[in-house]
């Protein structure tokens, strides 16, 4: 079971002074050095006017920066995390070590743990979305997707391009959650969402982005066995009441996560995605139909076996069993 923390929500303060909102990224991001370079007019930290600071989850700390003059950010090799900066209007001069580049709403840029990296803005007219990863977390990632080991840095190329389609989808995960975590009433502060928003974030950048590993995780997986399938198979029925991941049901059978989803396909028909979701309807059903307490309810029912949307619920619930779960709950003599 991963050891994260759900979302929480952290208020920072949020300044007009230079040295104050230099003073808050610090304790946000990485030690750095910054240089006003047009009139000082304004920096800050944090979401329009809501005076909001970093938001974290689990290993995944993000915030939004915003520049109203021109600066120049350099920072020491941070050690102990990546991280990405997605710009939403504008142009910032990025570099990492002797790499160099010009980011824009198509180019993001993606700093590794062992080189100095920093940027200079320029005709900056949106906020910049800053995704610092700790790095553990994320060569664990690599690792369980891998099925290996990851005994050094991850070598990301600078430049992240989002016009490709899969890094634009993961360009709209980072902020769907980024401003949906913000809603105190979000789904994704749901425990059983936060963990797998988690890894949903690190393989999709892991997977989207160009680094020194992305071809051998291209490479064609290696051919599971049925006895393989079997344990993944009984490893959810076991856990599916945890926050259960795909990377976790490959661990526990002892193959990577893309051998777990080819095996799954060829001898289920389903990923390991469907097999959980399906598992977890299996027992939603079974706890409808043996309802015995006049206090049940199907929203208890559905956030129970992971599925705290009740109209979200319904659907698949009406898609397996061409009935509604309020119609079963009826049936059983509650609701």
């Amino acid at each position: 079971m991963d050891d994260w923390p759900g979302a929480r929500p952290e208020i920072g303060p949020r300044s007009r002074e230079p040295v104050d909102a230099g003073a808050v990224a610090l304790s946000v991001h990485h030690e750095h050095l910054l240089t006003m370079l047009g009139g000082q007019r304004a920096l800050t930290l944090g979401l329009d006017d809501a005076s909001l600071g970093p938001i974290t989850l689990g290993p995944i700390t993000l915030s939004w920066l915003s520049f109203d003059t021109d600066v120049h950010v350099d920072t020491e090799p941070p050690a102990d995390a990546y991280q990405v900066n997605l710009v939403s209007a504008g142009q910032l001069r990025a570099y990492c070590g002797s790499d160099q580049m010009v980011a824009t709403s198509t180019r993001g840029m993606v700093f590794r743990p062992d080189r100095p990296a920093g940027f200079e803005s320029w005709r900056t007219s949106g906020q910049m979305l800053v995704i610092k990863i700790e790095r553990h977390a994320l060569e664990d990632e690599l690792a369980q997707l891998l099925h290996r080991p990851v005994i050094r840095p991850i070598a990301f190329e600078l430049a992240f391009d989002l016009s490709r389609h899969a890094a634009a989808d993961w360009k709209g995960l980072a902020y769907t959650v980024a401003t949906g975590l913000l809603d105190p009433e979000s789904l994704f502060r749901q425990p059983r969402m936060a963990v797998p928003l988690v890894h949903a974030i690190l393989s999709g950048l892991l997977l989207s982005a160009d680094h020194d590993l992305r071809a051998q995780l291209e490479a064609p997986a290696a051919r599971i066995g049925p006895a393989a399938v079997r344990r993944a198979d009984e490893y959810i029925e076991q856990h599916a009441h945890e926050p259960l991941t795909v990377a976790q049901v490959a661990l526990s059978a002892g193959v990577s996560i893309r051998a777990l989803q080819q095996g799954f396909k060829r001898s289920l028909g389903a990923s390991p995605h469907q097999i959980i979701q399906l598992t977890r309807l299996e027992r939603a059903h079974q706890d409808l139909v043996n309802a015995t307490s006049d206090g049940a309810t199907v929203a208890a029912i559905g956030a129970k076996w992971g599925f705290p949307h009740a109209g979200r619920f319904a659907a698949l619930y009406y898609s397996r069993y061409h009935t509604y779960p309020s119609a079963t709950l009826r049936r059983a003599g509650f609701g």
